[in-house]
């Protein structure tokens, strides 16, 4: 019977400890959603002034491809190497296609 009282006892602690937790989170959560409304609204970028429909100008040049934006960086990237690839083979002044052996 003893221990049937220890364990009700540590059980109710337990559901104690649960529930001022649960209530701390609840609290931080709503401290949170209001810094976050208060964020957004004052929250100014180089290229955001607060307009509600601002898209960013990346975005608007994914969307005119139907490739994901993973595919679209390699891309990017790939054109990127190419062009310094070009520039540092134009300023050595050696042909590109006498690197294939031509």
């Amino acid at each position: 019977m003893a221990e049937w009282n220890e364990k009700e006892a540590e059980l109710a602690r337990r559901e104690a400890l649960l529930a001022e937790r649960e209530a701390q989170l609840e609290k931080e959560q709503a401290e949170l959603e209001a810094r976050r409304a208060q964020g957004e609204v004052g929250k100014k970028s180089l290229l955001n002034n607060n307009d509600p429909n601002f898209v960013n100008p990346k975005e608007k040049l994914y969307d005119k491809f139907p490739l994901s934006v993973h595919q679209m960086d390699i891309i990017i990237g790939v054109l990127f190497a190419l062009i310094v690839l070009f520039l540092v083979l134009g300023m050595t002044h050696t042909s590109f296609f006498g690197l294939f052996g031509g």
